[in-house]
């Protein structure tokens, strides 16, 4: 397994959160947008006017990412993070009036859509304390049915790993609760730049670090667990789209 890792998504979440007046939730609200062929500047253009009305309704923050690899290139990951289950009875701006102008400026150049909330696992997460990176390398993981609980133990381990030994690599965990296949898992990890995709030679390799927490023997039983939990396990690289975002903060 691929426990680089081990990457819908950076600080994100804290990002949202950062502007929002109230505690923030655990729930991400996402969309999956794919626009029709030839007309990506279209959409982009009606983004950014949207991201001008949201500013004018006084709106929560809304996020925009890019996929730039995978399967999903092409795709843009609209939504906010930090809410509650409750903040969608009463939102600032009206399911309707959002929907209108979505509409009105973006609807007619989107190919596809789908929608997933998901939510976020703070106490298997080490957050960065800044603004969304400019990448996000995203690991989603689809877990063998029945095997769940076993999955999120050996993560749990892996927390405890990382806080023994002061491991500094920034991450963080998403599950899946509804808009696609149950037992999904999702794991962010923030880029500021290309050159930061590189192995760095002053983190120590995940094997390593569990290693020094745990011994060897440990160490193979959690890696083993893992693997035996997943079914399959993809990466895809996103880019943060502050153009087409609307941040109050900005």
């Amino acid at each position: 397994m691929k426990m680089k890792l081990l990457s819908v998504l950076g600080a994100l979440l804290f990002a949202a959160s950062s502007v929002v007046a109230q505690t923030p939730g655990t729930i991400a609200a996402l969309e999956f947008q794919k626009p029709k062929n030839g007309m990506v500047k279209q959409y982009e253009d009606g983004r950014k006017q949207k991201a001008t009305w949201h500013k004018q309704q006084n709106d929560l923050p809304l996020l925009v990412w890019e996929t730039l690899t995978g399967d999903n290139t092409g795709t843009y990951i609209v939504g906010r993070f930090g809410q509650h289950w409750a903040d969608f009875d009463k939102p600032p701006v009206s399911d309707q009036a959002d929907q209108e102008e979505y509409n009105k400026v973006i609807g007619t150049y989107v190919e596809s859509l789908a929608a997933r909330y998901y939510e976020y696992l703070p106490k298997i997460s080490n957050p960065a304390a800044s603004n969304p990176a400019k990448f996000s390398e995203i690991m989603t993981f689809h877990l063998r049915y029945g095997k769940g609980s076993d999955f999120r133990s050996a993560i749990n381990r892996v927390t405890d790993a990382a806080q023994k030994t002061k491991w500094p690599l920034k991450y963080e965990w998403y599950v899946l609760v509804s808009g696609g296949a149950t037992g999904t898992y999702v794991l962010a990890l923030p880029h500021d730049n290309w050159a930061d995709f590189a192995d760095n030679p002053n983190v120590k390799p995940f094997r390593d670090m569990l290693k020094e927490a745990f011994g060897q023997a440990e160490a193979d039983s959690i890696i083993n667990q893992i693997d035996s939990s997943v079914q399959s396990e993809t990466s895809e690289i996103i880019q943060f789209r502050p153009d087409l975002s609307y941040l109050p903060s900005k």
